[in-house]
């Protein structure tokens, strides 16, 4: 794949995972990447300056928590979000998915 100028394309840094709950519509999970610290970004995106997905499950009082984060490139995360199954390498939903196995 080539990079798009400006794409941040093998640069390391942090993938992580967000977590809704309750969902969002029909997002329960939102896959992003940091070249800073996650917490920062976090930070960011509550206060409105970042995905508009996230903006608008703030606003529907959707509570929004780091589920997991990991080194990796911009690649990486795209590749997840391809993915569309997040909840699989999500921890709350693995362990929402085993309490209710018991």
């Amino acid at each position: 794949m080539n990079p798009h100028p400006g794409d941040d394309e093998g640069v390391p840094g942090t993938v992580y995972v967000l977590h809704f709950e309750p969902a969002y519509r029909h997002a329960r999970h939102y896959v992003g990447w940091t070249a800073g610290t996650v917490a920062d970004r976090l930070a960011t995106h509550l206060q409105g300056a970042g995905s508009p997905l996230i903006r608008a499950a703030v606003a529907a009082g959707v509570t929004v928590s780091v589920a997991r984060s990991m080194s990796g490139t911009r690649a990486l995360e795209r590749r997840l979000k391809r993915w569309h199954k997040t909840s699989q390498f999500c921890p709350t939903c693995r362990d929402a998915r085993a309490g209710r196995a018991r």
